[in-house]
């Protein structure tokens, strides 16, 4: 190429606009133009062409490339093939110093307000991956750029994918937080550990904080916290800090690799870090995380955060709109192949139109109750033609882009142990089993007789496990017999228009999704009377998924062909009535992929009579249970124990409004009738036990 370097800067903004992004090519053209004289100037090389619009030969470029960036020549060729492969460590401090010196030199030009605001500055190793491609391609005219036909409109020359970017939670430790900006440093607890090196699998720690540890609760997330800071983080990488659920107090580029330091008192799992921005930032839609949470794969929460840090104005219409385009431009057809720019503006077109034409608000819209509603209007307006054949569609996509959001974090009621013991009838040790075998095996059935409080426990042990009482995180359901994959799964169904039928997703694909959305946090799905459905037939494919070690694995789902997997932080918890005789036995191939826990009467429990005796007149309820002990015995022999009557009869509002009158209630009308379906054949045995029921609790006046 015998371009003059003005003809290269016009063909290099050209491909760029083609291939990389719209406004990318005049982005980083003025950046090129004069690249050889700023590295020069910031320290970070010399030798080079100050026009780097003057290198017109890929070999001579890969080289100049190879040397500022000290990637392996080896990734290259997936480099050239849209790739977003790791900068090398090395290159860190080389991109710290250019994002600093740039700031810098704005700074006191006048065209910047801080000396650490980076926002809008290209990153150096993204500016020259940009021209090496563009040289590779135009002397390779034959071939085609990978990403030609999926831009990224928000990513246009201002999200590098080939770093991740970390949001580090420290909780309420402000003075930790002192201790990282001071010494240029973040770091994790678990001291106790020692060097995480010494660990040659994820295993190893989590049995090591399992030995080290009380609580009986497997230390899943700690475990992952842990193994993600030593493993996964590289420098180069971006770490924005979280204090509390909703302020950004710091932003910085991790600058080393893992180290363990003896010297410090806590915290000694580090890493150095290069803080480019400390302050205090709140955060509108705060991201839900535990210690460390990637959000590379939410480019537009990322530009949020710099635009935040760098106060710089937030139009909330445009940033919603970016963050669905950049959601569509990556949603894969059931061909594998990603949605076109057309098809994307199609989409965005259409739902402006149709916020236009019925006067509603669709983006920015969190309701997917609310969306389906707008979509029920739009197919049953006769007289709205346009944009008629991707109206639905489009709001489809929209709903699962509201799904896929990253979970927002609320502040929620604490639910603690000793929460758990005052109100469920179990004890400590019981329940600490009972939270070991839910977390090793992640699918826990409660069996047994009518009243022992599965519901209810099921509902705690969910709370206990969150450690807060967060409802959003629970959903439950109830099998019956004529229960289908259908209705958990996916299935067709009538649409609004009542023209045909459209595909809709079940409960148990939405839930199972929406925990995928949020791996740091555990999510409970809970199944009432799981024994009155089809397990095989209703779980279909999804009976191989819910296994512990097949978690995370996908398979092509039935109806719609999505690839679905079930994520690690799903707990599927079920309850099933061991006194029903019409139910039959659940089959093996469930049975081997459920823990089955019995639970009985708790008459004995100190918490419970503990209970009784707060209600009053304890006298006439001990008598009651008296007799129902000794009965439990008699039905505990002759038909089992699963028929027992439980101790959740004598539990609800209605004891502590008027406890006399409702203990004759249950007995009369919930335990007695019980008895004469036990004793179908056998009435007169019914009778006699009803009598001796009825004495008690008149005794007891």
């Amino acid at each position: 190429m015998n371009n003059s370097a003005e003809e290269q800067k016009e063909h290099f903004s050209k491909w760029a606009a083609e291939n990389l992004g719209e406004k990318t090519g005049i982005w980083y053209s003025p950046y090129l133009e004069k690249l050889g004289t700023l590295l020069s100037q910031f320290g970070i090389g010399n030798g080079y062409y100050d026009n780097f619009f003057y290198y017109r030969t890929y070999k001579e470029f890969k080289d100049v490339y190879i040397h500022i960036t000290e990637q392996n020549e080896e990734e290259i060729p997936a480099i050239l093939k849209g790739k977003a492969k790791q900068f090398p460590k090395s290159y860190a401090t080389k991109k710290s110093t250019w994002l600093k010196e740039y700031a810098l030199m704005g700074y006191e030009a006048g065209t910047r307000s801080k000396p650490d605001n980076y926002g809008g500055i290209a990153n150096l190793g993204t500016i020259l991956r940009a021209y090496l491609k563009f040289l590779y391609y135009a002397e390779n005219p034959q071939l085609i750029y990978p990403k030609k036909d999926h831009k990224i409109p928000i990513q246009d020359g201002e999200f590098d994918d080939s770093v991740n970017y970390w949001i580090f939670d420290l909780g309420n430790e402000l003075k930790f937080w002192e201790q990282c900006k001071t010494k240029k440093v973040i770091g994790l607890g678990w001291d106790f550990l020692g060097n995480l090196e010494q660990y040659s699998s994820q295993t190893e720690i989590e049995k090591k904080i399992t030995e080290m540890q009380s609580s009986g609760k497997r230390p899943t997330n700690e475990t992952k916290s842990l193994r993600t800071f030593y493993k996964e983080v590289s420098p180069g990488d971006i770490l924005y800090v979280k204090l509390g659920t909703s302020k950004l107090v710091g932003r910085g580029i991790v600058m080393g690799d893992y180290y363990f330091d003896n010297v410090e008192t806590k915290h000694k799992h580090r890493r150095k870090v290069e803080w480019t921005n400390t302050g205090e930032w709140e955060i509108e839609e705060p991201i839900a995380t535990k210690t460390f949470m990637n959000i590379k794969s939410f480019p537009d929460h990322v530009l949020y955060l710099e635009n935040l840090i760098n106060e710089e104005e937030i139009k909330k219409e445009t940033s919603q709109l970016n963050a669905f385009m950049t959601w569509l431009s990556q949603q894969e057809q059931p061909n594998g192949e990603l949605l076109n720019d057309k098809t994307i503006n199609q989409k965005i077109a259409s739902l402006k139109d149709l916020e236009k034409y019925f006067q509603v608000n669709i983006f920015g819209e969190t309701d997917t109750e609310a969306l389906k509603d707008i979509k029920d209007t739009v197919l049953r307006d006769p007289n709205y033609d346009r944009y008629k054949g991707v109206s639905g569609s489009s709001i489809d996509y929209y709903i699962r882009y509201v799904e896929s959001r990253p979970i927002v974090e609320a502040e929620y009621e604490p639910y603690t142990l000793t929460d758990f013991l005052d109100e469920v009838f179990i004890d400590e040790t019981q329940i600490t089993r009972i939270q070991s075998i839910l977390q090793n095996k992640k699918n826990l059935i409660f069996k047994g007789a009518p009243g022992v409080g599965k519901t209810f426990l099921a509902d705690r042990l969910a709370y206990l496990m969150m450690e807060e009482k967060d409802d959003s995180r629970i959903q439950m359901i109830q099998f019956h017999q004529s229960y289908s994959y259908e209705d958990f799964i996916e299935g067709f169904r009538p649409k609004a228009d009542g023209e045909g039928f459209e595909l809709r997703q079940g409960p148990f694909i939405k839930f199972a999704r929406k925990a995928a959305r949020d791996p740091e946090r555990d999510y409970f799905f809970i199944i009432d009377e799981i024994n009155r459905g089809n397990m095989s037939k209703i779980f279909g494919e999804l009976m191989v998924l819910i296994e512990t070690d097949k978690r995370g694995k996908s398979v092509n789902l039935l109806y719609s062909n999505e690839k679905f997997s079930v994520p690690a932080n799903l707990y599927i918890i079920g309850m099933m009535n061991t006194a029903d005789r019409s139910l039959a036995l659940l089959d093996y191939a469930l049975r081997r992929r459920f823990s089955f826990y019995e639970l009985g009467p708790a008459f004995e429990n100190e918490t419970f009579n503990h209970y009784i005796k707060r209600l009053g007149n304890p006298d006439k309820f001990l008598n009651v249970i008296k007799v129902i002990n000794e009965m439990n015995g008699i039905i505990s022999d002759e038909l089992g124990s699963g028929f027992n009557i439980g101790h959740s009869y004598f539990v609800g509002e209605g004891f502590e409004v008027n406890p006399d009158s409702r203990i004759v209630e249950v007995v009369e009308y919930e335990i007695i009738p019980q008895l004469y379906e036990y004793w179908f054949d056998e009435t007169e045995k019914a009778s006699d036990w009803a009598a001796k029921l009825r004495r008690a609790y008149h005794d007891g006046e």
